[in-house]
């Protein structure tokens, strides 16, 4: 099969050191899926089930279907596992059952696994080495804080980390860069911006808002099982303005309908280096599917930051597990979510399971009966800040 190359450098952002610096990873990406596509090989597609992850998914599965369309697509298709991830840990169960599948395929050349928007923690690191060493290559897209022993076990790692940028620049934009060196169609560009938008990114100036509706309405998507997990289904949503209304308003009605309930449960502090901490009880009420409790806290988080003139930072909490949120006042005051978690697991093994993030939303497991103990260290090093 003969492929052109996409050639198209033109970005929605502003064209920047860090951009530059990652243009060659974004050329080598494309060249190890061309490849692959090329020689018919197994590709497992495993993206982060949220707005930014499925827009990176789709993004680069887009981009594997006009690769593949000068074949028999129908049949090619059949060597993609494409598969949701729940939470920023690549778990070594996943990682053995999609080995297993890629096995029974009995690929005559070396299978490609493509990780989007998660896996770069130390907690998954034992995952990218059972790939390895199954003789997978390996092509992470992330933008999350890295390890860096992730780099010696990937074919390639795609991160602005790597070339001094930060975590601003999302998933689905570099997944988004990557396709484009394939075939850069205007859709792409939308993606990219639903996926800078749902992660709140400071890198996009402005945008529409009908963008931030289709950015909603697949994190609802995402939580909810009323829809398949389908990139498919994903895909259809964003090009209907009537089913999108829909399930936009859905979304909508349920956060609020939460929000009043999760405002019963929360509590503010104030500290003397003028730092103020809200404090959510996540497990004293119901959320269901969908606002997730990761997001119910930022949802809260952002109703105190449009009344508090400081630094702020929200922690929803419960059985298990701790979610962060910081403003911006938080971060250049100098709190960082993600370096707090690695302090704590530094200082607390015994009652730390996993987490991390990013430095102003951060996610956090918790071994059972340490919880507030945990709380209460956290308490303690935000009211310490600056002191």
């Amino acid at each position: 099969m003969s492929t052109p190359k996409g050639t198209s450098d033109k970005s929605i952002l502003p064209s920047n050191g860090v951009l530059s610096r990652m243009r060659a990873d974004f050329e080598s990406a494309a060249d190890i899926i061309r490849a692959a596509v090329a020689s018919s090989t197994p590709i497992l597609l495993r993206y982060h089930g949220d707005c930014d992850g499925i827009c990176a998914a789709l993004s680069i599965y887009l981009s594997i279907k006009w690769l593949a369309r000068e074949m028999n697509w129908e049949g090619y298709r059949r060597k993609l596992l494409i598969f949701k991830n729940p939470s920023a840990i690549y778990e070594l169960r996943a990682v053995m059952d999609d080995m297993e599948l890629v096995r029974h395929m009995q690929p005559l050349t070396p299978p490609l696994a493509v990780l989007l928007d998660f896996s770069v923690n130390s907690e998954s690191l034992d995952s990218m080495i059972a790939l390895k060493k199954a003789n997978f290559r390996l092509l992470i897209v992330d933008h999350h804080p890295l390890q860096p022993e992730v780099l010696k076990t990937a074919t390639l790692l795609v991160s602005p980390w790597v070339h001094g940028g930060d975590s601003d620049y999302s998933a689905g934009f570099i997944a988004g860069e990557i396709a484009k060196k394939i075939n850069p169609v205007d859709e792409l560009e939308e993606l990219e911006k639903i996926a800078l938008i749902g992660d709140k990114s400071r890198l996009l100036s402005s945008h529409e808002d009908e963008l931030e509706q289709k950015a909603l309405a697949l994190d609802f998507m995402a939580s909810s099982s009323d829809f398949a997990e389908s990139l498919e289904v994903y895909h259809s949503v964003l090009k209907d303005p009537k089913n999108l209304s829909l399930i936009y308003r859905r979304a909508v009605k349920k956060i609020e309908l939460v929000k009043k309930e999760a405002a019963r449960y929360t509590k503010l502090k104030e500290f003397s280096n003028g730092f103020k901490l809200v404090l959510l009880r996540l497990d004293r009420f119901r959320t269901g599917e969908f606002p997730g409790r990761g997001k119910i806290t930022g949802e809260v988080h952002d109703e105190f930051d449009k009344k508090l003139d400081a630094p702020l930072v929200t922690v929803g909490y419960g059985e298990q597990m701790m979610h962060f949120r910081a403003n911006a006042k938080a971060r250049e005051a100098r709190f960082n979510a993600n370096h707090l978690i690695g302090e704590l697991k530094g200082e607390m093994s015994d009652a730390i399971d996993s987490g991390g993030g990013h430095d102003v939303a951060a996610g956090l497991r918790v071994n059972k009966g340490f919880e507030r103990m945990v709380l209460d260290e956290i308490i303690k090093k935000i009211e310490g800040i600056g002191k």
